[in-house]
């Protein structure tokens, strides 16, 4: 990627079923990150839409979480996955997965946080 100082905030869902994370062509499209220069990610993803080849950011990716005392910086250096679908697909069905698509928080990033999770106030809380 030409641009290494791409930066901005996406909205994850947080799916303690996922290995992995992963933010959607949407989103990456939204941070100006050109899809079709990103490697090709060996394996399938597997989700709602079926299985699909993902991307990948081939360079360190830093995630910030912003809270109450600061902000917590996680590095990401193992190629960062981007969902992308494929442009042969039939119009319509793409365009409505790439509008339903969330970006994904997995465990490969949750699980370096100690995670509490509230059932009655349906809150997830990262220490």
């Amino acid at each position: 990627m030409p641009n290494d100082k791409i930066s901005g905030i996406i909205y994850f869902l947080v799916d303690t079923g996922a290995s992995i994370s992963s933010i959607c062509e949407k989103d990456a499209v939204g941070l100006k990150i050109d899809c079709a220069l990103l490697l090709e990610s060996k394996g399938e993803a597997i989700g709602f839409g079926g299985t699909f080849k993902t991307k990948m950011i081939n360079k360190t990716v830093n995630l910030i979480f912003n809270c109450a005392e600061g902000k917590h910086k996680i590095p990401y250096a193992s190629g960062f996955r981007v969902m992308c679908f494929p442009r042969e697909m039939p119009p319509d069905k793409r365009e409505r997965l790439l509008r339903l698509t969330p970006s994904v928080l997995g465990m490969d990033v949750l699980c370096k946080f100690k995670t509490c999770i509230d059932k009655k106030r349906v809150e997830l809380t990262l220490e």
